[in-house]
C-alpha cells in the first residue's frame, strides 16, 4: 500500500497547474492565490511571503500599540482622577468638618 501512495503523491506532485486549464473548475479566491502561488518560481515564493508576513506584522504592531498606548492612558486618566478627587476632596471635607466645629464650639461657649 505505501508504494501506491508514494506513486500516486509522485502523480499529483509532478502536475504543472499552469498547463492546466483551470477556467471550468469551480475555485474559491483562496484556491485561486494558492495556484497562483504555488506557479512562482521558490525565490519568488520566499520573497512573497517575507513581504506579507512584513505587511501583517507591521499592522499587528500598531493594533497593538493603539490598545497599549490606549490603556496606558486610562491607567493615567484613572490615577488623576483618583488624585483629584480624593486629595481635594479630603481636603473640603477637612475644611468644612473644621468650620463645623469651630460653629458648634463657638455656640456652646456662646450659651455658658
Amino acid at each position: 500500500m505505501q508504494p501506491v501512495a508514494e506513486a500516486l503523491h509522485t502523480a499529483i506532485a509532478g502536475v504543472d497547474l499552469n498547463n492546466v486549464d483551470l477556467s471550468n473548475l469551480d475555485l474559491s479566491v483562496l484556491d485561486r492565490i494558492a495556484v497562483w502561488y504555488g506557479g512562482l518560481p521558490s525565490s519568488v515564493q520566499t520573497g512573497v511571503t517575507i513581504v506579507v508576513g512584513a505587511v501583517v506584522a507591521y499592522v499587528v504592531f500598531k493594533i497593538v500599540a493603539k490598545i497599549i498606548k490606549g490603556l496606558i492612558i486610562s491607567i493615567i486618566a484613572a490615577v488623576l482622577a483618583f488624585l483629584l478627587t480624593t486629595v481635594p476632596g479630603n481636603m473640603i471635607l477637612s475644611n468644612a468638618y473644621d468650620r463645623v466645629e469651630q460653629q458648634v464650639s463657638t455656640s456652646l461657649s456662646q450659651s455658658q
